[in-house]
């Protein structure tokens, strides 16, 4: 077989391996893209579909209540994946890039979407009791790495992730079912601003909270999440 001729069947195996992925469907719900897994579309799973559109939108509808306008208009450009049960993957989660996808099979267009490879998590009742906030959480990454001056390298994020890791302000904090643990907000900066989101504009599962827990104890982060989102009254 020619050089060609291989090149050619190379690539034919490898357009092979992206088809086992599924052609999402979009959909729009509160203003945002969800690019929705077929299955999740199909008649006899009309009702189950109605709960998850239903409770998904109540996570945005609360996004869009508190943010400005403008704020909203470009979370909302940020879109969503919503698989029916995709096995491999459980917990919600944001794909910044494509090298990891693909090294772990994953379906490589995931990248730069907000993921929910379980449908049913979004009516799980632990989840809404630990995560209330997981939607905006994710969103918090996304914008975090396609908007904010920088991405994920954000001087004021970084910077103020340092200050925390150095002074131990997060060492040892309250979590909602009453232990104390270590913060998760000390594992990167991406989750120290999206654990600090939840707090400024809903509430957090690890203190600080909720907004005036914030400016209390990590006046820092409250002044930058402030001159992100702009001031909650």
């Amino acid at each position: 077989m020619t050089a060609i001729g291989l090149g050619a069947l190379g690539q034919a195996i490898a357009e092979e391996k992206e088809k086992k992925f599924y052609d999402p469907i979009p959909k729009k719900l509160e203003g945002w893209t969800i690019k929705v897994d077929p299955k999740l579309l199909k008649k006899e799973h009309r009702e189950f579909k109605k709960e998850v559109f239903k409770a998904l939108a109540n996570h945005l509808q609360r996004i869009k209540y508190i943010l400005p306008e403008a704020k909203v208009k470009d979370l909302q450009k940020l879109p969503i994946w919503l698989d029916y049960h995709y096995e491999p993957l459980s917990s919600m989660q944001y794909h910044p890039g494509a090298t990891w996808l693909r090294a772990n099979r994953h379906d490589p267009r995931l990248v730069k979407h907000v993921h929910i490879p379980r449908a049913k998590a979004l009516l799980n009742r632990g989840q809404w009791a630990k995560h209330p906030y997981v939607i905006l959480h994710e969103l918090a990454h996304a914008y975090h790495d396609q908007v904010l001056e920088g991405g994920f390298k954000n001087k004021p994020v970084a910077d103020a992730y340092n200050e925390i890791k150095k002074n131990g302000s997060y060492d040892e904090v309250l979590l909602y079912t009453g232990r104390t643990v270590k913060h998760y907000a000390l594992t990167t900066p991406m989750e120290y601003f999206a654990e600090s989101t939840e707090a400024y504009l809903g509430v957090n599962d690890f203190y600080p909270f909720v907004r005036a827990e914030l400016k209390e104890h990590d006046p820092r982060m409250f002044e930058i999440q402030k001159k992100i989102w702009g001031e909650v009254k």
